[in-house]
C-alpha cells in the first residue's frame, strides 16, 4: 500500500469526493476528516463549478450589485486559482489532501476541469437510492427554506436539482470518459449503512492511506435532516421570508454582499428551527413514488452494467420496473 505523496502547501488535492448530495457524502467526509493522514477542509468548495448557475443559482440571484464579481472560473482564472491552492494550505506535507462539493457529480463543466487541472486526482462518488435520495433532498430544502410546495408540486414547479442530482448515469459516464476507472470508486449510501467499517476500510485502501478510521469511535451520522413538525406550517413561512439569506451557499474568492442584515438572517434562522423536529419525514405518496421509479429507472438505465454492480440488489424499485411489461411502437 503506497504512502501519501509529499506534497508542498500550494499543491493540488489527491483526492475528490464529489457527491451526490444526501448519499452520505457529510459522513464520509467527517469520517475521513478523523484519519491523522487526511486533511479536508470544511466546507465544500465548490471551486470546478462556481459558476454554474443550475446547481448554485444562490452564487448569482439574487442578483449582486454592479461592483460585485459573479463567479466565472476562466475570466478570474488566477484570482480563483491562488484562493484554490490557500483552502490546502494548513495540510501538512505528508497528508493526503481532499477537496469535498456534492455538486461536482451533476455539474458539466466539473469533469474536464478537474482534469485539466489535476490528471492524477481520485475520485470519490456516493450514490443513494435515487427515489429516496430526491425525496431526502426535497426536505433538506424545506429546512433551509429553499422549499415552499408539497413535494409533488415542487417537483412539478421546480424540478431542476432535485431530479437531476439523481440523474447518475449521464453524469458518472462524463467522468469515465476523462478519467480511466482505477481513479474512480464509487461507494452505494445502502452499503456504507449497512457496512460502515468495510466500506471506509475500502476508502482508505483506495485512497493508498497506510491505516483505515475505527468508524465505533466516530459519529458516522452527519448532515442530519430534521423535518417540521407542522410542514405546512413551515412551507408558508418559507415562502414569506423568500430572499432573506440564512444560509451559505458555499465558498467562493469573492463572496456577494448579504441581500439582508445578519441580524435579521438570524432571527429568521432561528424561528425556522423552530418548528423542526429529529424524526424521519411522512411518506412519499405512492403516486408520486411510483411516477419517480418511471423515471428514475429510465434515466439512469444501463448504471448497473457501467459499475459493474447489480443495483436491483440495492434499489428494489429497479426489479420492479424490469418485471413490468413495456410497450413498444408500431
Amino acid at each position: 500500500m503506497r504512502k501519501p505523496t509529499t506534497r508542498t502547501p500550494s499543491s493540488f488535492p489527491d483526492f475528490i469526493i464529489g457527491g451526490a448530495m444526501k448519499s452520505a457524502t457529510s459522513s464520509l467526509h467527517h469520517l475521513l476528516s478523523n484519519h491523522e493522514q487526511v486533511y479536508l477542509p470544511d466546507g465544500e468548495t465548490h471551486f470546478f463549478c462556481m459558476d454554474d448557475p443550475v446547481h448554485h443559482s444562490g452564487f448569482f440571484f439574487p442578483a449582486r450589485a454592479p461592483s460585485q464579481r459573479a463567479p466565472d472560473y476562466d475570466r478570474h482564472g488566477e484570482t480563483n486559482l491562488d484562493w484554490y491552492k490557500q483552502i490546502f494550505e494548513p495540510a501538512h506535507p505528508d497528508q493526503c489532501v481532499g477537496d469535498y462539493s456534492s455538486t461536482y457529480l451533476p455539474a458539466p463543466d466539473a469533469p474536464p476541469r478537474i482534469r485539466r487541472l489535476i490528471p492524477n486526482v481520485k475520485l470519490l462518488f456516493m450514490l443513494r437510492n435515487p427515489v429516496e435520495r430526491t425525496y431526502s433532498h426535497y426536505w433538506h430544502r424545506v429546512k433551509t427554506g429553499r422549499a415552499v410546495h408539497r413535494f409533488e408540486h415542487e417537483l412539478q414547479h421546480g424540478p431542476s436539482t432535485l431530479l437531476l442530482r439523481s440523474f447518475y448515469k449521464p453524469q458518472l459516464e462524463r467522468y469515465f470518459d476523462f478519467f480511466p476507472e482505477d481513479q474512480i470508486e464509487v461507494v452505494l449510501f445502502e452499503r456504507f449503512v449497512d457496512h460502515t467499517q468495510a466500506v471506509v476500510d475500502e476508502v482508505c485502501s483506495f485512497l493508498g492511506l497506510e491505516t483505515a478510521v475505527d468508524v465505533s469511535g466516530v459519529d458516522a451520522h452527519q448532515n442530519r435532516s430534521p423535518v417540521p413538525r407542522w410542514p405546512g406550517l413551515q412551507l408558508l413561512f418559507n415562502y414569506c421570508t423568500t430572499g432573506i439569506e440564512t444560509r451559505s451557499e458555499g465558498q467562493l474568492p469573492y463572496p456577494a454582499k448579504p441581500q439582508s442584515s445578519y441580524a435579521l438572517q438570524g432571527l429568521v434562522h432561528h424561528l425556522r428551527q423552530l418548528n423542526l423536529t429529529p424524526r424521519r419525514p411522512p411518506p412519499m405518496k405512492e403516486s408520486v413514488r411510483a411516477c419517480l421509479e418511471q423515471i428514475l429507472t429510465r434515466k439512469n438505465r444501463g448504471l448497473s452494467d457501467l459499475l459493474g454492480v447489480d443495483l436491483s440488489s440495492y434499489w428494489p424499485f429497479l426489479r420492479k420496473q424490469h418485471a413490468e411489461p413495456t410497450d413498444t411502437a408500431a
